[in-house]
């Protein structure tokens, strides 16, 4: 919901002008694309290539479609997210793989939980534990982070859309894997310095307790 209002804010700001076309790319970031993305997905090299023609070929004088508007949305995680395996730990030690699917009952049960030493970050707005608009508490008054994990898985399973996976670490912030890929880098870039226009560019993902579909 908070990704879905982002872009909401950003696509339905008025144009400059009336009409006009904008280019919403999503998350055609290095670490989506094969041969090294940690979550690379078949054939996105070629999707990239066939955005990068479509925004060169808007920049012929007789193009048939001009593009007025580009904005790119960015996966951007750090490591320590709740999706990620750093994020947990079994009773053994061992970190879930990627892929693992973790259910509300396995954390209730104590097969997997939230690494005992994980430390709150300083800034809440990488947090927004009260994303389900709940208070979640230990007896010491401190931020319960396994009640809210618990709390947060069973939301994702009622909803009957989603649950919990672990994917591999992917878009770290600073990472080469969080860049653009380069066709659409290398078009964009082009777009600009013809148009005059800049590309706007949305961060999704940045909240450690939550994924951001």
């Amino acid at each position: 919901m908070q990704f879905i209002q982002v872009i909401h804010n950003f696509i339905c700001k008025p144009m400059p002008e009336e009409g006009g076309t904008t280019l919403l790319i999503i998350d055609a970031q290095k670490d989506f694309h094969p041969p090294n993305g940690s979550l690379a997905v078949p054939g996105a090299d070629e999707d990239a290539k066939r955005i990068a023609n479509l925004v060169r070929s808007s920049l012929k004088d007789d193009a048939s479609l001009k593009i007025d508007r580009i904005v790119a949305t960015l996966d951007s995680h750090h490591k320590l997210h709740i999706a990620h395996p750093s994020f947990w730990g079994a009773a053994n030690g061992d970190l879930p793989k990627p892929f693992t699917v973790i259910t509300s009952k396995e954390i209730e049960d104590g097969k997997w939980t939230p690494r005992h030493d994980r430390k709150m970050p300083v800034s809440k707005k990488l947090v927004h534990a009260n994303i389900m608009n709940q208070k979640f508490e230990d007896k010491d008054g401190d931020f319960d982070l396994k009640a809210y994990c618990i709390e947060y898985c069973k939301r994702l399973e009622d909803g009957e859309k989603f649950n919990l996976q672990i994917w591999p670490e992917h878009c770290l912030i600073g990472s080469t894997g969080h860049s653009l890929n380069d066709d659409i880098k290398e078009a964009i870039d082009e777009w600009i310095t013809t148009t005059g226009k800049s590309a706007e560019f949305v961060l999704k993902g940045q909240n450690l307790l939550t994924e951001m579909y």
